[in-house]
């Protein structure tokens, strides 16, 4: 509501009200409510704005993930299995998950738009670079899921660092140490991969998957980011998260 139309209603509740009561009475209400009033309006107003800031967030992020799961010709499994636990944590009901999984199917035709849309989302999201950076490492972390890191997934994640003014060098880091995270350091035998799983050995696969959707969303990246976590909380989480891929992977194939 602009000011000229809220100064128009509150002059006209002040017309009727002192007409209907009489000045003194009018004074004393009018001072009460026009108080909770203020602050009622102001928490409306603010709960609005951030839902609107959350739905282009939401929105943007998709549409870049988009891109990067595509940039090989296909959405992976694994890539498809973390952006539907994306849309799970952070569409606020039904209709917001179907229009950012409409989105999502959207941008990922089209890749040649990648630098114009990340310049757009700075423009309706207007982030401060610590939280571009977050954003960046979720945009690395879906690039290296599969651990297939081709030149066009090199390319893209250049062109959204460029239009978020991250420099390459700093791009380079997030790759690196994510890269050496998604590293395997031995082969899991079943009850390592039980365990990681927080499951008994010889838990059914529907188990497994059900255990594996609980704590993927725990360590996702981007609930941890969402959460406000330290750098290094951030890098246990990413390898624990990473860890739970390998032993579901692990079970998956031994148990279909």
């Amino acid at each position: 509501m602009s000011g000229i139309l809220l100064l128009i209603l509150v002059v006209l509740v002040f017309y009727l009200y002192y007409k209907k009561w009489g000045k003194s009475e009018f004074v004393n209400s009018a001072s009460r409510g026009a108080k909770g009033f203020a602050r009622g309006f102001a928490r409306g107003v603010m709960q609005e704005r951030v839902e609107e800031f959350k739905r282009r967030m939401n929105y943007y992020v998709i549409a870049l993930l988009a891109k990067i799961a595509k940039s090989d010709g296909r959405v992976s499994e694994k890539e498809a299995e973390m952006i539907s636990e994306l849309l799970d944590a952070n569409a606020k009901d039904e209709r917001e998950r179907a229009f950012l999984k409409s989105a999502f199917n959207e941008h990922k035709e089209n890749l040649n738009d990648v630098f114009e849309v990340a310049k757009d989302f700075l423009r309706e999201v207007p982030l401060p670079k610590n939280e571009r950076f977050n954003v960046l490492r979720v945009l690395v972390f879906m690039a290296l899921i599969d651990g297939e890191f081709n030149a066009k997934k090199r390319e893209l994640l250049e062109q959204i660092a460029r239009a978020f003014n991250i420099s390459l060098n700093e791009l380079e880091a997030f790759i690196e140490s994510l890269s050496k995270l998604k590293s395997p350091k031995k082969e899991l035998n079943e009850n390592e991969a039980y365990a990681l799983l927080e499951l008994n050995t010889g838990a059914s696969l529907s188990e497994v998957k059900k255990q594996y959707r609980a704590l993927a969303k725990k360590y996702h990246p981007d609930i941890l980011n969402a959460n406000n976590v330290s750098e290094e909380e951030l890098k246990r989480g990413v390898e624990q998260f990473q860890k739970i891929n390998e032993a579901y992977e692990f079970l998956k194939k031994k148990l279909s």
